[in-house]
């Protein structure tokens, strides 16, 4: 069978770390894009203008977003431009996650290794579970958000869009972190965090 041709959408740190986790999926990285003035690298094929020209040219069979935590809303924005090109858009989950059979996981959500995600939870498309995440029973991860390395979700902990949990975060059950909020490293969360907010411990 032919190798599976995946084109990265970024050039940085957490495009190779996703990079990683595909080719531990089965996918060949057929290549990175970057923005214009990116980097110049004989593996990046072209900038974020040529993205749409690349998927349809055949260079890929799929396409991912690989941009990090420093560019949310680019993210959603180079999502938005795979939807528009008709690209197939896989879930990469790395074979060292432990998923429930019935875990729901959208459309270019990346897992990483050592992530445990338990009974009825569902992940969002284009979100990112960097590795060790835990997400208990019924949690709700909804599209484009990040979990850094380590954050623990208690049951029916509810991330909402865009929503950005820093390293080894720990969010009490039923608590809702809002849309666009943000939570940093090693905080305790007991209650709910509002729609654009911070925890303020």
């Amino acid at each position: 069978m032919a190798a599976r041709r995946l084109l990265i959408l970024g050039a940085g740190g957490h495009a190779r770390a996703v990079a990683d986790v595909a080719a531990e999926c089965g996918w060949t990285v057929a290549g990175f894009t970057d923005r214009p003035g990116g980097v110049a690298r004989p593996d990046v094929l072209g900038d974020d203008a040529q993205i749409a020209e690349l998927i349809r040219s055949g260079k890929a069979d799929a396409a991912v977003v690989g941009v990090g935590n420093t560019a949310l809303g680019r993210r959603v924005e180079l999502f938005e431009i795979l939807r528009k090109a008709d690209a197939v858009i896989p879930s990469l989950v790395h074979p060292r996650a432990i998923v429930s059979r019935s875990c729901a996981i959208g459309d270019g959500a990346v897992v990483f290794p050592g992530v445990v995600l338990g009974a009825g939870v569902k992940v969002g498309e284009n979100s990112v579970l960097y590795s060790n995440v835990v997400a208990e029973h019924d949690c709700r991860i909804a599209a484009h958000a990040y979990l850094s390395p380590g954050v623990i979700l208690c049951g029916g902990v509810t991330v909402e869009t865009l929503a950005f949990i820093g390293a080894g975060a720990v969010v009490l059950p039923g608590v809702t972190v809002g849309t666009r909020a943000m939570v940093r490293a090693r905080d305790l969360i007991r209650s709910d965090v509002p729609a654009g907010g911070r925890h303020e411990p």
